[in-house]
Formats: structure tokens, sequence, C-alpha cells
């Protein structure tokens, strides 16, 4: 299959391959380059203690967000945001 770049450099993946991986909005994948290939990887799901933890954690995730930089990134890296 071929899909095309768009102007701010985002691309589709193909329905076939959404449906087959079971991939939708807000699925995270790892991205990463090797001699001219882009490989997407879906990256691993964030632990269960923040699934469980619902509307409390999401609070809280937000009011870390919101005040710092830091936090925000913290928070992207362990797949939470």
């Amino acid at each position: 299959m071929k899909v095309r770049m768009s102007s701010k450099g985002q691309v589709v993946i193909p329905k076939e391959i959404r449906k087959k991986l079971r991939i939708g909005p807000g699925t995270l994948l790892n991205v990463k380059a090797e001699e001219r290939r882009i490989i997407l990887e879906l990256a691993p799901e964030p632990p269960d203690v923040f699934v469980e933890a619902g509307g409390i954690a999401e609070e809280a995730l937000r009011e870390a967000k919101a005040s710092s930089d830091k936090a925000e990134r913290l928070l992207r890296d362990l797949g939470v945001i």
C-alpha cells in the first residue's frame, strides 16, 4: 500500500491495517527510523493503576500537566497522555 504525507507531515494508516491491529484514535505508537525505513510499533499500554483510578487520576493528570512542562514530559514518556 502507498500513502502520501500531508503538508503537516501526517500520514494515514490504511483502514485495513488499523482494523487488523485494532488501533484507533488515541492509540500510542512508537516511531523509529532505520536506514530508509520508518517503523511504527504499538506502544505498551499504560500501567493498570491509571486505568483503575478512573476520573480521579484523570483530574490529577490534567492538573499536573497544567502545572509543569516537566510533569507533562514525564506523563508523555510513561504513555499516559
